[in-house]
């Protein structure tokens, strides 16, 4: 069985970005499940994009092989730079949470709360994660089309 990776490794892309982005949001809104729930979102919103990475080539390389779909690739680029501005801001939201959280710890005086600058990089890092759930949905979406189109017709026939 000869199957290419690009149908096998769009299914964890098409997982792990929206768990990834339920998880840093639920992260970022509730403070008592922060950094256990947000470590779990950081890791699982850098293995999406991982896995957007290699959709993204191995699709490109099926493409040489079975021809161009081409509103499927319109929405691989987009879909692509989402995952990625995504990993990268809730790693970066789930760093200042951490480091922030150590601070807090080793401080005598009174916790202040969070700072301005994990506040605004958390809610950048949630509404990376939606407009990553987008991206990846209207990609996933046109390759299902792409792919599943000429099924029903060849059933029926």
């Amino acid at each position: 069985m000869d199957l290419p990776l690009h149908p096998l490794v769009v299914h964890a892309a098409v997982v792990l970005v929206p768990l990834a982005a339920a998880l840093v949001i639920t992260a970022v809104l509730w403070a008592g499940v922060r950094l256990q729930v947000g470590a779990v979102g950081a890791v699982l919103a850098l293995l999406g994009t991982v896995s957007f990475f290699v959709a993204h080539r191995s699709g490109s390389a099926l493409a040489e092989i079975v021809g161009t779909p081409y509103e499927h690739m319109a929405w691989a680029d987009p879909a692509l730079a989402a995952a990625i501005v995504f990993g990268v801001l809730a790693v970066a939201w789930y760093v200042q949470a951490v480091l922030l959280h150590r601070a807090a710890a080793r401080s005598t005086a009174p916790a202040r709360g969070r700072t301005i600058a994990e506040r605004v990089t958390g809610i950048l890092a949630s509404v990376a994660g939606v407009v990553a759930c987008v991206f990846t949905f209207l990609v996933g979406h046109s390759g299902a089309e792409e792919v599943w189109s000429g099924v029903a017709a060849a059933v029926a026939a």
